[in-house]
């Protein structure tokens, strides 16, 4: 039963080595990928030569106010009725060693100050001559009459009509994002693009980098320009956009970016402008998406993190050389080593440094911190306003696709669809279902268990900052 409750889920549910942070990311480049990154990039040790932080910082009081009254997400769903409403805030004993390590972070204190896309707390660093990050893109002269964040390179110019994304399915990773993001462009008012992935805020952005053989430093070689980006995201449907504004004078079609990866970016954040000598991040992905255009909409599917870790070690296997003959056996023994690896950054450092720490990441093998969801809810929901935001579970989707659908649209303020319309969108082939877990085995009862141990406080942490017991997973097996 275990299994095809597996299948069933799997079916839709498809660094810093000194003060100067950039010097821990090593010298790489980027080549393919879909939803992982380069399997050979450089790593290091644990830092070790910065003091945890352990002292609140603080902002000045006129930018505060508090997350749980004025930025709790929309959800997709009621908490089914065989749990109690009010479960994420029963009373929970966290295990010592997350206890000691959460509030060690540089956001302590001020975890409940909404910043929108200024820095999450104070500078790290006041040196003049520091590295200069990557600064943010400037908002366009956005066209009114366009639903869609577009512009005029050339002004009343309409072949110079670009578009940047309305949306973004902006994580997780084995959460039903490739299914979902399909579907959503089946409807007549979203645009199609050229991929479901760009990953461009979070990789390509930075794509060349290397390091001085001399100085150490970290040097960026130009990059993938933001007009080859949205040139991507908007592909032949331009022109049907073009056309829509010049015929109508408005237009509602939208576009919309499916990299599920701009939610935890552990790469490449040491290079934005603000991060300067810092060893857990100031700045993220979703302030730079957020400065370049403030009313995006934002969605995120997440899955239980122990059923989500194992399909995404699964779906890894193909193309990924050193694990091709792996089996869930090698599987376990990777779990065993990544939670080593992260306690062992937790005795000294703060869960949110280790989170975001690219070491640790590369030498886990397994994607284990991409379950840290309460780390990177805690940071987007101060930047995110709670109706830019919709929040979904995986197993709701997989339960009734049709009703999670129906929230999504209404989420992007779409015109409703006729039932021939539904049916052309559910009648879809459920995307990414593979054939891996007949090839490797599901995860062994003694893996379950270690990833279910090391996974709760997490969980009750991540419902807790979402003050919503559908997040503790009580209604699900997995």
């Amino acid at each position: 039963m275990l299994a095809g409750m597996m299948m069933a889920a799997m079916l839709v549910c498809i660094s810093m080595r000194s003060a100067t942070i950039v010097s821990g990311l090593g010298a790489y480049s980027l080549g393919d990928y879909n939803d992982d990154i380069n399997e050979s990039v450089a790593s290091g040790p644990i830092p070790s030569t910065i003091k945890p932080p352990t002292e609140a910082l603080q902002f000045s009081p006129q930018v505060s106010r508090q997350v749980s009254s004025e930025v709790s997400p929309q959800v997709s769903s009621e908490v089914s009725p065989q749990v109690s409403p009010d479960a994420w805030s029963e009373p929970y004993k966290y295990p010592e060693w997350f206890e000691h390590a959460w509030p060690r972070t540089a956001t302590s204190g001020v975890q409940d100050v909404f910043v929108g896309d200024r820095p999450l707390f104070p500078p790290c660093s006041f040196d003049p001559l520091e590295f200069r990050g990557y600064p943010f893109e400037e908002p366009r002269r956005y066209i009114r009459r366009s639903k869609n964040p577009c512009w005029y390179e050339r002004p009343h110019e309409h072949n110079s009509l670009k578009c940047a994304p309305y949306f973004y399915l902006a994580g997780v990773a084995k959460g039903g994002t490739t299914d979902l993001f399909r579907r959503i462009r089946l409807h007549p008012d979203v645009m199609q693009g050229t991929q479901k992935e760009y990953h461009w805020w979070d990789r390509d952005r930075y794509r060349h980098l290397s390091k001085d053989p001399t100085t150490g430093d970290i040097q960026i070689h130009g990059g993938v320009p933001l007009r080859d980006y949205v040139d991507k995201v908007a592909g032949d449907d331009i022109k049907t956009l073009a056309d829509e504004l010049s015929r109508k004078g408005t237009s509602v079609k939208i576009f919309g970016d499916g990299s599920p990866s701009y939610l935890w970016d552990v790469f490449y954040w040491p290079v934005l402008d603000g991060n300067q000598g810092c060893v857990e991040p100031r700045m993220l992905t979703g302030q730079h998406i957020r400065h370049f255009y403030p009313a995006a909409k934002i969605i995120l599917t997440f899955r239980h993190p122990t059923p989500r870790l194992y399909s995404r070690f699964l779906s890894r296997i193909p193309r990924t050389p050193e694990l091709r003959k792996d089996t869930s056996k090698d599987f376990h023994r990777y779990v065993v080593r990544a939670i080593h690896h992260y306690k062992k950054c937790f005795s000294t450092w703060s869960i949110r440094h280790c989170t975001y720490n690219h070491t640790v990441y590369q030498e886990s093998t397994i994607r284990l911190m991409e379950g840290f969801y309460p780390v990177f809810m805690a940071d987007w929901l101060r930047i995110w306003p709670k109706e830019q935001m919709l929040i979904l579970r995986c197993e709701d989707y997989s339960k009734n696709m049709k009703a999670v659908l129906q929230r999504v649209f209404d989420f992007l303020e779409l015109d409703e669809l006729t039932e021939t319309q539904w049916a052309n969108i559910t009648a879809v082939d459920h995307a990414n279902v593979g054939d891996m877990y007949e090839k490797v085995g599901k995860i062994l009862p003694e893996t379950k268990a270690i990833l279910d141990e090391f996974y709760e406080p997490f969980v009750r942490k991540f419902a807790q900052i979402m003050q919503d017991s559908r997040f503790l997973w009580l209604d699900t097996t997995h």
